[in-house]
């Protein structure tokens, strides 16, 4: 982390990857919503991504068929690029 990432706020983003667009949305560390939810086309996606998006921010992002394309667009632009199955990570640790 560089010296002015210190003191940069740390920001929380989604996106819901579909076959020809993801939906983006985003939040800070309070919980205040910083990016409202949007739709950007895959064939945008690429453009859109440095635009909006900050070193320090967290992006996390489902796997799907996209994902691997996704996070090697994300991955040299923000902090972290956690890979999520909302299946398995929905369960109760119990596996109920």
């Amino acid at each position: 982390m560089e010296e002015g990432e210190k003191a940069s706020p740390c920001r929380y983003v989604a996106l819901d990857i579909h076959k020809y667009y993801s939906v983006v949305a985003g939040v800070d560390r309070e919980g205040e919503e910083i990016l409202s939810a949007c739709r950007v086309e895959h064939v945008d996606l690429e453009d859109w991504l440095p635009k909006h998006l900050l070193r320090t921010d967290r992006v996390v992002i489902e796997s799907t068929t996209n994902a691997w394309h996704v996070y090697d667009l994300l991955e040299p632009l923000v902090a972290e690029v956690p890979v999520a199955n909302p299946i398995t990570s929905s369960r109760c640790p119990s596996g109920r």
